[in-house]
């Protein structure tokens, strides 16, 4: 009578004492980006909805005119914003999990946004106040973009390292 083989033996775990490896700085860093990026995605998302009512309001008692195109274009942007903060929230995750296509899609993310931005900048309707100045808030607008991209690009500088793409690449 013959036996069936015995079961092939599971492959060897890692050598006793041994630890996982660690996330390298650079990427920890995009991660915790991603996620400031993250916050900062619904702050702005929320910050934008109310925009949006608060124009709609001062829109219909005239003291807002907006051009005909800025209403869509201010809805294609909230849907830009929402769209960008999930993604993120997905990428920190999944690079954490160590996947390169997350890495990728992040890195792709970033350059997207860095270039809707800039495109967003030299296209923007200009939106005529009356009654008081809009100045400071045309140059909050810039310093947030400003600060925007510069995250934007370091965290495409740190998922871009070496490190980052040994890391996500196992």
């Amino acid at each position: 009578m013959s036996y069936p083989p015995p079961p092939a033996a599971p492959p060897p775990g890692p050598p006793l004492g041994a630890t996982p490896e660690r996330m390298p700085g650079t990427t920890k860093g995009a991660v915790v980006l991603l996620w400031i990026m993250f916050g900062l995605g619904i702050c702005g998302g929320g910050a934008s909805l109310v925009g949006y009512f608060t124009l709609t309001a001062l829109e219909d008692t005239g003291d807002v005119i907006l051009p005909d195109s800025y209403m869509l274009f201010l809805i294609a942007s909230i849907v830009q914003v929402l769209i960008w903060t999930v993604l993120r929230g997905v990428f920190a995750v999944q690079i954490s999990k160590r996947k390169s296509s997350a890495r990728m899609g992040a890195i792709i993310l970033e350059a997207v946004g860095v270039a809707l931005s800039l495109l967003s900048y030299l296209f923007t309707p200009e939106i005529e106040v009356t009654g008081q100045s809009a100045g400071s808030s045309a140059a909050g607008a810039i310093a947030g973009a400003a600060i925007g991209l510069a995250i934007a690009g370091i965290m495409i500088g740190l998922l871009s390292t070496a490190d980052s793409k040994r890391w996500c690449n196992q």
